[in-house]
């Protein structure tokens, strides 16, 4: 914030890019509709749910975000406003793992032990899944995706490490962004400011929800998988 009021004052257009500022102004805030994503989530889970059931119920963990940043805050308003819509979706667990994956690691582990029916972990990102991921396997209660006694995993990003658990049938989703594409759109947006043009204040960049089904698609390779970047 102190940053994009200091600019503000010398009349230096900023863009933001991911995160967005509650001081100052923004020339363009560029993001992925993080509300949508969040929705997305539960939305899909209730679908498996009832694929699984008969109807949509089930035990749920919440592994939140860094509490405090808009992606965080919007991931968890958006999961927390579609779950309304689910009133059989029993939310056991909701906690910040911080986007760090071995916090999410340790949380995970006490909660699986707090826990003998879990069917779904919705992780804020993908490094939250990967570490339920790692906890669950360590708990010697993970079985492949499609599995009866699967816990279902779906994160948010389309980082590597969650991109190649989905091909190995251990993470059954994730909602990925395109970062590389989105700083292409920054770069554009900074360029036509710095000339004085007018830019659009919001741009949301379109977000995919991806699973081992669909992640050697055309629709997928156009989109993009930018964890697959070496």
């Amino acid at each position: 914030m102190p940053v994009v009021q200091k600019a503000n004052a010398a009349k230096i257009p900023v863009i933001a890019l991911d995160r967005g500022s509650d001081g100052g102004e923004l020339a363009s805030f560029i993001e992925t509709d993080n509300v949508e994503m969040g929705t997305k989530a539960v939305d899909w889970i209730a679908e498996r749910m009832k694929e699984r059931y008969g109807s949509v119920k089930g035990n749920i963990v919440n592994l939140q975000g860094l509490r405090g940043t808009t992606a965080a805050e919007s991931r968890e308003k958006g999961f927390t406003e579609a779950l309304k819509k689910y009133p059989d979706l029993k939310l056991v667990a909701s906690q910040a793992a911080d986007f760090d994956q071995e916090k999410a690691l340790n949380l995970m582990t006490n909660i699986l032990q707090a826990n003998p029916q879990i069917d779904a972990v919705f992780g804020a990102n993908d490094d939250n899944t990967v570490g339920a991921l790692k906890a669950i396997e360590a708990a010697k209660r993970s079985t492949p995706v499609g599995d009866a006694k699967h816990i279902i995993i779906i994160g948010i990003d389309g980082t590597g490490q969650a991109l190649q658990a989905i091909r190995d049938g251990k993470i059954d989703a994730t909602i990925s962004q395109n970062p590389v594409k989105m700083a292409s759109k920054a770069v554009d947006c900074s360029t036509l400011a710095s000339q004085g043009q007018k830019v659009e204040p919001r741009v949301y960049y379109p977000n995919l929800l991806i699973t081992k089904t669909n992640i050697e698609s055309k629709e997928v390779k156009d989109y993009g998988l930018w964890g697959d970047i070496k």
